[in-house]
């Protein structure tokens, strides 16, 4: 499947996402050239200094990404603004701006296959409850957020390549967990329940294994998967029940209170005090309360016939992040990885 795929860009590799897909093409035996953030945190792939190429850099320098382009097999996409919470342009220059760069480098250099690792978020949500395939599209309602909208219009940077003869394959994770650095990205909910955390939202929604996205990603580097998108989410299940199964593997105590929408605003403001206090970004916002209030049931059927995804379940991805947590967190170590 990925003969072609021997010297591999991998953007954003030392990402939670991106550091798995680099660990999980070093495994199979690929030249991973690893591009990574001016000054940006190396812990997730430390361990695959002698495996791996680090290239320090990043994705709006349009003439690096170029001259990486021209040097490489394959391109997987994995750069991302990963928040709820910065502002719409710092969202939309990373997303936008920053693939929009890497396709047209991709365009230029003749590159035999891109794979764009996206969210499901791009997808969008239009209802308080429905069922969410592949075929829907983005449509601004309430219950998206400008990280969905960033996410968006980069995929539409990719398809616009497509339709200039790019070969390209689009991966659209759920809710990822996992373990990896503890104060970012959608594993920071650990670190939250861990200290007492005592709300959750009352939706539903997807959930993921990062080593089954990295497996993803890896699959979507064949070439016959031109031109295909692929929803990647294990199960389906509430924030209610994840925030459990979360806080029963660290043995804290169970977060007790429905965050329901009369209740939004109060939230919001406790948790902006609570996170200046801590010295971290906050975690919610307004549009994320909204978002996490639907119920959203994502299909995973192509990725499943397709893609021939074997999911771990959720629970078990859980509890193995817990583990790694509790012996990581609490001693002081700010991230733990996850055996491939």
């Amino acid at each position: 499947m990925t003969n072609l795929a021997k010297k591999i860009l991998v953007t954003g590799a030392n990402g939670f996402i991106g550091s798995y897909v680099a660990r999980r093409l070093v495994s199979e035996g690929h030249n991973a050239i690893c591009l990574v953030r001016n000054g940006g945190d190396l812990s997730l792939i430390s361990d695959l200094d002698h495996k791996i190429s680090i290239v320090h850099g990043d994705i709006r320098d349009v003439p690096h990404m170029y001259e990486l382009a021209a040097d490489v097999d394959c391109i997987i996409h994995a750069a991302a603004e990963v928040s709820f919470s910065a502002g719409k342009t710092q969202l939309l220059s990373a997303a936008k701006d920053g693939t929009a760069n890497m396709v047209n480098a991709a365009l230029e250099a003749g590159t035999p296959k891109f794979v764009h690792i996206s969210s499901v978020a791009a997808i969008g949500r239009r209802k308080p409850e429905e069922q969410i395939s592949e075929k829907q599209i983005f449509s601004h309602s309430k219950y998206d957020t400008d990280y969905g909208l960033a996410k968006f219009l980069a995929e539409q940077e990719v398809w616009r390549a497509h339709a200039e003869g790019l070969n390209t394959t689009v991966i659209n994770p759920s809710m990822v967990v996992g373990a990896g650095l503890w104060e970012r990205t959608s594993i920071r909910i650990f670190a939250e329940i861990y200290r007492g955390l005592r709300f959750y939202p009352v939706g539903v929604t997807g959930w993921v294994d990062v080593r089954d996205v990295a497996t993803a990603a890896f699959k979507a580097l064949d070439p016959d998967l031109n031109g295909r998108r692929f929803i990647i989410s294990s199960e389906n299940l509430t924030y209610k029940e994840v925030f459990e199964a979360i806080a029963n593997g660290l043995g804290v105590k169970v977060p007790s209170m429905a965050i329901r929408p009369g209740m939004f605003m109060p939230v919001v403001l406790f948790d902006r005090i609570k996170s200046a206090l801590q010295g971290q970004k906050p975690l919610l916002g307004m549009a994320s309360l909204r978002s996490t209030s639907a119920c959203s049931y994502f299909e995973n059927d192509l990725s499943v016939t397709d893609l021939h995804i074997k999911y771990r379940p959720v629970r078990e991805s859980i509890q193995q992040a817990c583990e790694l947590f509790l012996s990581s967190f609490p001693k002081g170590k700010k991230y733990a990885v996850l055996a491939v």
